[in-house]
């Protein structure tokens, strides 16, 4: 199972510090990620494409798993804004670290301006929304450890991490908006909802990540853009996800400028897996859908660009699709899309 890095090293610094015998090669050693997947299911599917393997001239240095805790995709992009070069999302890594055991500690830590690294202890019960401010990691690092009863609202701040976080919410988990930058969204468990999207990046946020999230026990999973979005923001990598058994929005893409799918799981859906829409550009690529009732498609009425590669369909169906989709401008590494169900499934949500 793939342990997650943040988790990991937050982890790693807890037990050296009841041990006060860690030395810095032992932690970290401690904090590397691990990696590992089952032999592929035996089972036919339809492909569109062949399973892409590694470009010959990615040298092992560029690979983004020889960089634990950096974020693979738009979050790890760094974006010129107001003058001002922003470098891809660490989180609150140059900060101290706090714990929060309540909902009012928890805010407290997340206004704070100076950055943060915030561990959940226990089972803190939101009542409402929380703001999460910029330079912060929200973390995971105890087992039940939970956050249920509201939202996190990442509005207009940038550099912000949220990580092995299990949240059960009524409506959406997760807000991304306001312009927000620079957020990478990993390793978490996600349920509830009800007809709400579980996260939902809006409002020109731009440059996010998700990645090894489980989705589940919902109606939507992830929207991306609003009906009032402006050109050339949300820009979103969508990797390594566990969509079980929720309806639709996987993502649903609304004037997004561009959305990178790759390797996640699908796995009865009843509605459809990814749509794109209002002239978004959408490409999905290295997915593992299985019973999905409509794997891609774009919207009737407003349609989207999208281009599908090395997908696999099991109980499927793909519709005819339009459009072009530029290649992203990352390095990023492709696993096998026999394997995604294993791999998937084994280290997605909350480690």
């Amino acid at each position: 199972m793939r342990s997650h890095p943040i988790a990991a090293a937050a982890a790693a610094a807890l037990l050296c510090a009841a041990l006060t015998s860690c030395s810095p090669e032992e932690e970290e050693a401690a904090a590397q990620p691990q990696t590992g997947a089952a032999a592929p299911p035996d089972t036919e599917a339809d492909e569109s494409g062949s399973p892409t393997e590694q470009s010959p001239d990615q040298t092992p240095e560029e690979s983004p798993e020889e960089a634990p805790g950096r974020p693979v995709g738009w979050a790890g992009e760094p974006l010129e804004r107001d003058g001002e070069e922003h470098p891809g999302a660490v989180g609150g890594a140059e900060g101290e670290t706090v714990t929060a055991s309540d909902a009012e500690e928890l805010a407290d830590h997340l206004a704070a301006e100076e950055p943060l690294t915030v561990e959940v202890a226990g089972r803190i019960d939101l009542d409402g929304a929380v703001r999460v401010g910029s330079d912060k990691t929200l973390v995971g690092v105890e087992e039940g450890a939970e956050l249920t009863g509201g939202r996190l609202v990442v509005d207009g701040a940038s550099n912000v991490i949220l990580s092995n976080l299990r949240v059960e919410a009524d409506g959406t988990a997760v807000s991304v908006r306001g312009g927000a930058h620079h957020v990478w969204v990993d390793g978490s468990t996600f349920s509830g909802g009800g007809d709400d999207p579980l996260v939902s990046v809006t409002g020109g946020a731009d440059h996010v990540t998700l990645s090894w999230n489980h989705f589940a026990d919902a109606e939507s999973a992830l929207a991306v853009g609003g009906g009032e979005e402006e050109p050339g923001a949300l820009r979103v990598t969508v990797h390594h996800n566990y969509f079980d058994g929720t309806a639709g929005r996987h993502p649903r893409a609304r004037f997004a400028e561009h959305v990178h799918v790759f390797n996640n799981y699908f796995r009865a859906n009843e509605e459809y897996g990814v749509e794109s829409a209002d002239d978004s550009n959408v490409l999905v690529e290295g997915n593992y859908f299985e019973g999905t009732r409509v794997s891609v498609s774009t919207a009737e009425e407003e349609p989207g660009n999208v281009v599908t590669r090395d997908n696999l369909l099991v109980d499927s169906e793909q519709p005819d699709l339009l459009g072009e989709v530029d290649d992203p401008p990352y390095a990023y590494e492709m696993d096998d899309t026999a394997r995604v169900p294993d791999v998937v499934s084994a280290g997605a949500g909350v480690s």
